[in-house]
């Protein structure tokens, strides 16, 4: 185990930006700690936007619901049932939209053929 941390560490981290397998470097002269980190400015400046993003959300999801509110108690005085964003409602197709679909599939695919019950392999109907 000994071999294995003394020698082949550092060969595998190498590579890596900085070593990682020995001592740190030293700052070029005139160069200090100051100069390449954010130090306390830009952690309070990035803990302040992170602050205002967290309140403008928060202002942003009160006022959807006040107007998801709103329109309910407006859809209910008029006599409507409210309508909800995220409701699924089965959607309606005309006749000629299905007559269109069923001539595209036709087209793509082929007719369409009718179950045959003499085919042993065909799923059996359930009754």
């Amino acid at each position: 185990m000994d071999f294995f941390s003394a020698d082949l560490l550092p060969l595998l981290t190498q590579w890596w930006p900085g070593g990682g397998g020995g001592e740190s470097p030293d700052l070029r002269p005139g160069l200090e700690e100051e100069d390449i980190t954010p130090g306390i400015a830009g952690f309070l400046f990035t803990a302040l936007m992170v602050g205002l993003a967290v309140l403008v959300i928060r202002d942003l999801v009160k006022r959807m619901r006040r107007m998801k509110y709103a329109s309910q108690v407006e859809a209910e005085n008029e006599g409507e049932e409210p309508d909800f964003p995220h409701e699924i409602t089965p959607g309606e197709i005309s006749e000629s939209q299905q007559r269109a679909r069923t001539a595209a599939a036709e087209a793509r695919f082929g007719p369409a053929e009718a179950p045959d019950d003499t085919d042993p392999q065909a799923p059996a109907a359930k009754g």
